[in-house]
């Protein structure tokens, strides 16, 4: 088959995007529709577009969760131009065109697109999920006559979202799905997570039909819009019409009509919802697809050390400098009370994975013999020239460049989540194993991961923020060291490291609170 060329489909959403445009404003009366919107209050309409993307936003959380969930790690940063590139799919029938990112994940990543339709089927099912709880429940916050009605049309989706999900069940592992992936996917904490996301995401979304009719002077209460919004999605979504056109706008008027409002001040607030939704979706992700069509094969993203290679030359400028140093100077603190207080009786230590080398050169200063070694050469480069010479090698943590009971300790901050599964993480342990003396002694500096709030800024949000992390990480729960076959775990010790975004004029503050975190029952959770 003859595949079309990327312009037209590119025009695609645009003509479709235009031809309902066009179509809605006709319909619900052309001029006077337009000036009216234009008349909406701006602070409104500004909340409406901000309430679009943290919807939008929430649902790429969401998706990442469930691609995690299933096995795939993708980097955040690139998935996220992915995923807002396939937002004009938000204009297809119950938002199937959406699986145009499968084609974006299988280019970049070698993700096969049957797991990509795997997880698309699952975000649907939460979607409706989602959006059948929420018409539940404002409808029975509800006094209106619309309210049975509601309660009826969330039952009935909420029961065929969870019977289809029942159905599709096992065509999971025929689509590639591992058995430990499905066993997580059914899990009651990730049905939990997901369904959460999910009710967020659509929580806020439901909101927008209120703060549109205030955008127009119109007051509509907050649970009443998102009991009609709620409503009028599902049954939309039934017509399979793209975005319920025609249908779902059709319903909301007539549920706001019942409340006494005009049909022409009706008809304006469901624009406005439209516009600042939907319309809003398709404008940013067509450029977005514009971009990622244009890529080409180009659009590969640098994995592993080709990632801290890219990054080099702007590593340190990643963590603001009173962040940094106060790190640095922990961290160093702790090993150096780790270790023998003379440098002469610690012998040859490895600083593993030293980056720029940092720690190397400040435990060298207090006279330790240290070598480092990274496997980017980039960031062995960039460290030389910020802090002169200092004895570093290139080299894996998979394949020390060292003789058995070489070394007599080594230390790693903040490396090992980088490797690429558990698998490697015990190999390079065994590794250590191999290159330390009898009685050498390992000091393992991770994140801890016991902490959700942690776990969600760290994995999801950190690495849009900065180029560092890229969301791939698997992070060490210090619980599982425990199970180490050729290291014998001595203790564990917790402390709470400011975040990077701490204002300087905060320091203070932020210090005692972390040091009263430390002392405190919950140091675990630090």
């Amino acid at each position: 088959m003859r595949r079309l060329p990327r312009p037209i489909l590119l025009a695609l959403p645009l003509l479709l995007g235009g031809i309902l445009a066009a179509w809605w404003v006709r319909s619900a009366g052309g001029e006077s529709l337009v000036q009216g919107v234009l008349g909406a209050r701006i602070p409104f309409v500004v909340l409406a577009l901000s309430l679009t993307a943290a919807w939008l936003f929430i649902r790429f959380i969401r998706w990442q969760f469930l691609l995690r969930q299933v096995g795939v790690r993708l980097p955040i940063r690139p998935t996220l131009h992915s995923y807002v590139a396939g937002l004009p799919g938000t204009a297809t029938p119950a938002y199937v065109g959406e699986a145009i990112r499968g084609v974006f994940l299988k280019r970049r990543f070698g993700v096969p697109i049957r797991i990509s339709l795997a997880v698309l089927v699952l975000e649907r099912l939460y979607d409706v999920a989602a959006i059948a709880l929420l018409a539940i429940f404002t409808a029975l916050m509800s006094d209106s006559s619309g309210g049975t009605t509601s309660v009826r049309v969330g039952v009935l989706f909420f029961a065929v979202a969870v019977v289809a999900a029942m159905a599709i069940w096992p065509a999971g592992s025929r689509v590639g799905i591992s058995v430990s992936a499905l066993t997580r996917l059914r899990s009651p904490s990730s049905v939990a997570i997901s369904l959460v996301l999910s009710l967020a995401a659509w929580a806020l979304a439901s909101l927008l039909l209120s703060v549109a009719a205030r955008a127009l002077g119109v007051v509509i209460g907050p649970a009443e819009g998102a009991r009609m919004f709620a409503t009028s999605t599902l049954l939309g979504a039934v017509t399979l019409l793209p975005a319920g056109v025609g249908v779902t706008g059709s319903l909301a008027i007539a549920e706001l009509t019942r409340t006494g409002l005009a049909v022409e001040t009706a008809v304006l607030v469901v624009s406005l919802l439209r516009l600042t939704s939907t319309g809003a979706a398709l404008t940013v992700g067509v450029f977005f697809l514009w971009r990622e069509l244009r890529a080409g094969t180009a659009a590969r993203v640098p994995e592993g050390a080709a990632h801290f290679d890219a990054i080099a030359q702007d590593y340190n400028a990643q963590w603001s400098p009173h962040v940094w140093d106060l790190l640095i100077d922990r961290k160093v603190g702790f090993m150096t009370e780790a270790l023998p207080k003379s440098p002469a009786a610690a012998g040859i230590g490895l600083d593993l994975g030293c980056g720029l080398g940092l720690q190397t050169a400040a435990l060298r200063e207090r006279g330790y013999r240290v070598v480092g070694l990274d496997p980017s050469v980039g960031l062995l480069a960039a460290g030389q020239k910020r802090i002169g010479p200092t004895p570093v090698l290139a080299g894996s943590a998979l394949e020390l460049p060292f003789g058995d009971a070489s070394l007599d300790f080594i230390y790693t901050i903040g490396v090992l989540h980088h490797l690429p599964g558990r698998e490697a993480q015990q190999s390079a342990f065994r590794e250590i194993a191999r290159v330390l003396k009898p009685g050498g002694r390992l000091l393992v500096h991770e994140s801890n991961p016991r902490n959700p709030l942690f776990r969600f800024y760290m994995g999801y949000l950190f690495p849009i923020l900065k180029s560092i992390d890229e969301g791939t990480e698997w992070w060490i729960d210090p619980r599982s060291l425990k199970s180490l076959e050729d290291l014998q775990p001595e203790s564990v010790r917790y402390f709470t490291f400011l975040p990077d975004f701490t204002p300087r004029a905060l320091m203070g503050v932020a210090l005692q609170i972390e040091r009263m975190l430390e002392r405190g029952p919950t140091r675990p959770y630090s």
